[in-house]
């Protein structure tokens, strides 16, 4: 009897502490994925907040950069000291080298070397042949033009070279075409005016 009573109590105690391990298992192992769970969260959060945070230098960066690039011409202005009326002064006299910049049909850029005449202070015209530039003006209606005047003599480097950039705009009004043609010779019904909209430093 008083070996089943042993017996008893010793298949007790083993059962007592066989639950007692496994609750210590499930309790480490609810505690280890707890922590994994905190820990990766936490790290996703560091995560998410330092993609934040470049996302916002890169975004102030680009907003630097495109600042700096809209005011760099304004600024600079070393070859740029030809305003609308000396600009127009000298192209009547012919001193200076011009390039238009178009773009062609399939979206392609197109520049080449033409000389532009005066039409009046607002106006400038080119009595062009048939060619690419032509074409675009009259499709798309605007164009850029680059006016440079070099001085190869000049001592300073900032006297070598003065110009302009100029924005221009096809004249289509038939009213302001007829007073050009009629009050200089050397604008035709042939010839293609362009207003000055703007002009603008070179660089």
């Amino acid at each position: 009897m008083k070996k089943l009573a042993i017996a008893l109590l010793t298949l007790t105690l083993v059962f007592n502490l066989c639950a007692c391990g496994q609750s210590n298992s499930s309790t480490a192992a609810t505690s280890s994925t707890t922590s994994t769970s905190t820990s990766t969260s936490e790290d996703a959060s560091e995560t998410t907040s330092s993609e934040g945070a470049s996302s916002e230098t890169a975004a102030s960066e680009t907003s630097v950069s495109a600042d700096a690039a809209a005011t760099a011409s304004a600024t600079t202005g070393l070859y740029t000291n030809l305003d609308q009326a000396a600009l127009l002064e000298a192209i009547g006299q012919f001193k200076g080298l011009c390039n238009v910049s178009t773009v062609n049909a399939d979206g392609t850029p197109n520049i080449a070397i033409f000389v532009p005449g005066v039409a009046d202070d607002s106006h400038i015209f080119f009595n062009w042949a048939d060619n690419a530039t032509k074409a675009n003006v009259l499709r798309e209606k605007t164009a850029i033009m680059s006016y440079d005047i070099a001085d190869p003599t000049a001592e300073e480097k900032a006297g070598r070279h003065s110009g302009a950039v100029v924005k221009l705009e096809l004249e289509d009004d038939a009213e302001v075409l007829a007073q050009l043609q009629e009050a200089n010779e050397s604008v035709s019904e042939a010839s293609v005016v362009l207003k000055i909209v703007e002009v603008l430093p070179v660089g």
